[in-house]
């Protein structure tokens, strides 16, 4: 993301800060893939938290307890990402993971520990994978601010010219050809 402002200052992998802290991100074991953390020279930061969905289905989950759903509904009342009814429309379906996903680089902008000043989600999965294509594109439409979630195919991402040569032909050798 070379249009990201700032410096990278930190990767983290499987990060989910707080986990289960009340008050604080989303109370529960949602985590990023990668997040890669951006400092501005005046001390803010930023995160692109990654998920990546290489052969998964997007399916239908089991919609959350209410007292989940209280913290999720308070995040999304503080970010004014998401149309009127999307919560409705994401819960209990196969959006929902995207959506938890998207909500925890969200609260990331909520935490009053980290002056973190801006937030991206990206989803990215392979182009052969109409699942997760379909839901992603689904759940954009439910956005009133896009500017903080998206999509990436994991071939667009590797014919960009943002990593090493070498790096990009292992990479290339072990997950697609």
């Amino acid at each position: 993301w070379p249009d990201a402002p700032g410096r990278l200052s930190a990767i983290r992998f499987e990060w989910s800060p707080g986990r289960q802290i009340p008050g604080r991100y989303l109370e529960n074991r949602t985590a990023c893939d990668v997040a890669f953390e951006m400092a501005e020279t005046d001390g803010a930061l930023g995160v692109i938290g990654v998920e990546t969905k290489y052969h998964e289905h997007c399916k239908t989950e089991e919609p959350p307890s209410d007292e989940r759903v209280r913290r999720y509904l308070e995040v999304v009342g503080q970010c004014g990402v998401f149309r009127a009814g999307a919560v409705d429309a994401i819960l209990g379906t196969r959006l929902q993971q995207i959506f938890l996903d998207h909500l925890l680089v969200l609260s990331f902008l909520q935490d009053p520990t980290k002056p973190y000043r801006w937030a991206k989600f990206v989803l990215i999965h392979p182009e052969r994978n109409p699942s997760f294509a379909n839901a992603a594109k689904d759940y954009a439409t439910l956005l009133l601010d896009a500017s903080t979630f998206e999509i990436r195919t994991l071939e667009a991402m590797l014919s960009e010219s943002l990593f090493p040569s070498a790096t990009l032909a292992a990479f290339r050798e072990r997950y697609l050809w």
